[in-house]
């Protein structure tokens, strides 16, 4: 199996920390790394149309002009993606990673990871900043798309990197949250740091022995685990438990299925990856 961490470098402010987070996790991971750029569709977006008002010798001297134009926007964005792809190598390899991978692409973005899903084990993308990044948009924009269409970890991450050292798993007693649980004791990219289950419900011994088993299962692991049940709404009861333990990631499972599941679940995993201020490890 070669399946590699894919990282998606716009040239934004978030560029920079989702280079960092890519280059920590394949090392973690000893996964390959290939960063992506993917270049807007330049046919998605038209100037208006005014050559129905003039004269035939000036409708083609016109459609002449934006043919030229098109082509030489189409050259400036390619020679800026090659340039936000030389800064993002440097940049990993300044972090040790060795041969990391590039790739430019056209179009759009969920489109092109889509067809690259088959050989990713873990993508890395940013966010849209909270003052409103117009280049991050281009993934921002995308971002539920994205978790909705692909069925890979992903690692959504805000503007500064840190080694995680402590991990909060929101469990909720689905197949869902033990298949992270499963997920993330097998896996190398948190080995050493301090997890946390915590499940949002009513504070009683019935809640507080459906942790027992996910527990268990990573102290197997070596993972040095606390559990808490606390009651509230969902987004208010993580957001505090992770301010008052200071929680480094928070690894979640994303849109359910079922109408229902897929409103709240949906609901709830998007607002945390706009709220969150630090990575949120997305499992499917």
């Amino acid at each position: 199996m070669n399946e590699k961490v894919f990282a998606c470098v716009d040239g934004s402010r978030s560029s920079e920390s989702v280079c960092d987070h890519a280059a920590w996790a394949c090392q973690r991971l000893g996964a390959p790394l290939t960063l992506l750029h993917v270049i807007r569709n330049p046919h998605g977006e038209r100037e208006p149309d005014y050559s129905g008002n003039l004269s035939l010798g000036n409708r083609e001297e016109l459609l002449q002009e934006l043919v030229e134009l098109e082509e030489k926007r189409g050259k400036l964005a390619r020679e800026q993606g090659k340039a936000v792809l030389a800064d993002a190598i440097s940049r990993v390899e300044a972090a040790g990673v060795e041969n990391p991978g590039r790739l430019l692409r056209n179009g759009d973005i969920t489109e092109a990871l889509t067809n690259l899903e088959e050989d990713m084990r873990l993508l890395v993308l940013g966010k849209q900043g909270k003052d409103g990044d117009v280049v991050t948009r281009h993934i921002g924009s995308h971002l539920e798309s994205i978790i909705r269409t692909l069925h890979r970890p992903m690692l959504v991450v805000p503007l500064q990197f840190r080694v995680p050292e402590r991990f909060l798993i929101a469990y909720d007693g689905s197949a869902t949250a033990d298949k992270v649980v499963e997920r993330l004791a097998r896996s190398s990219l948190l080995d050493g740091a301090e997890a946390h289950l915590l499940m949002v419900g009513a504070e009683t011994d019935a809640n507080r022995e459906k942790l027992a088993t996910p527990r268990a299962r990573l102290e197997k692991q070596g993972f040095k685990v606390t559990t808490a049940v606390k009651s509230g709404e969902v987004n208010e009861v993580v957001c505090d438990y992770r301010e008052a333990h200071d929680i480094h990631l928070l690894a979640m499972g994303a849109y359910g299925h079922s109408r229902l599941r897929q409103f709240f679940v949906g609901s709830t995993t998007t607002h945390m990856i706009m709220r969150s201020p630090i990575p949120l490890l997305i499992l499917r």
